[in-house]
């Protein structure tokens, strides 16, 4: 492997506080390879940790990396997917015959995008997003609005008597591929090929540790069916179309000017890993 300043020093990840992502730091911090350090915080934190150079990799959400393409290079080996996501759900308060206005927590801009592509593409349905910053899914509920978006650990054994839509299932109905949450990225000029090795390495070591992940927690058949089945770990040809999928609603709901770039780093062509084309998940 040749020496790119990484091989001599553990490569420093940063990963997002909440469950599903914690799923990717307890792979990583059982793995014998040890050539990395983990260190969890809130997706914002780990994006201003990534680019003041406090970590070589963090896990980026898609529509921070496609508002700023020529800030990251996307390291084309893992990617948080899924293909149901019981963390964001909106709940319809009177069905899905009115849904004037939508209340939103304000906390997560990726997922209150989604519940704006997926009523309007999959539902034909133009409400009024209303931001209600730090309301607790409860008290999102308890506003006077058609609707809310829920988001966060409570979510999944959150008890309502209205009808919901899993923004990751919704998402998947829409356009047939998993939705991508989030990607690993390094600064753009920054990545280097010991950062997909070690990425590499990593993803294997995230999924042989799958079923003790599992094992080593208590959680309700929601969650554990997402762990067992939905969540996905390699970035591969279906994380590609849906990232595609993703890039051309950005324009078309005004996010960005144009259809963004994909900002994946290149591996040098004497670079490669014969173990890279397993089975994908």
């Amino acid at each position: 492997m040749p020496d790119d300043g990484l091989t001599s020093r553990m490569m420093r990840i940063a990963l997002w506080n909440t469950l599903p992502a914690e799923f990717f730091a307890a792979g990583l911090r059982h793995a014998p390879a040890g050539r990395w350090t983990v260190r969890q915080e809130t997706p914002e934190a780990c994006v201003g940790r990534l680019l003041d150079g406090d970590a070589d990799v963090a896990l980026v959400p898609s529509l921070v990396v496609f508002s700023h393409p020529a800030v990251f290079d996307v390291l084309p080996v893992a990617a948080f997917s899924s293909w149901k996501y019981p963390f964001a759900r909106i709940v319809l308060r009177k069905g899905l015959g009115e849904v004037a206005s939508v209340a939103v927590g304000g906390g997560d801009p990726q997922a209150a995008l989604l519940a704006r592509i997926v009523l309007k593409e999959h539902y034909g349905l133009d409400p009024a997003f209303a931001p209600h910053d730090g309301a607790t899914p409860d008290a999102l509920l308890a506003g006077g609005h058609d609707a809310a978006l829920v988001t966060g650990p409570a979510v999944p054994t959150l008890t309502t008597p209205h009808a919901t839509l899993d923004l990751g299932q919704e998402w998947f109905e829409l356009v047939n591929y998993p939705m991508v949450w989030g990607l690993f990225c390094a600064r753009r000029d920054e990545a280097q090929p010991s950062m997909v090795d070690g990425l590499r390495e990593a993803v294997k070591a995230i999924e042989a540790r799958r079923d003790v992940f599992m094992q080593a927690r208590e959680m309700p058949p929601a969650l554990h069916a997402f762990f067992a089945d939905d969540l996905r770990v390699r970035f591969d040809d279906l994380a590609t179309a849906s990232l595609t999928e993703f890039r051309q609603f950005l324009y078309y709901y005004h996010v960005t000017d144009e259809i963004p770039e994909l900002p994946l780093f290149a591996e040098p062509e004497d670079f490669s890993d014969d173990d890279d084309d397993a089975p994908l998940l």
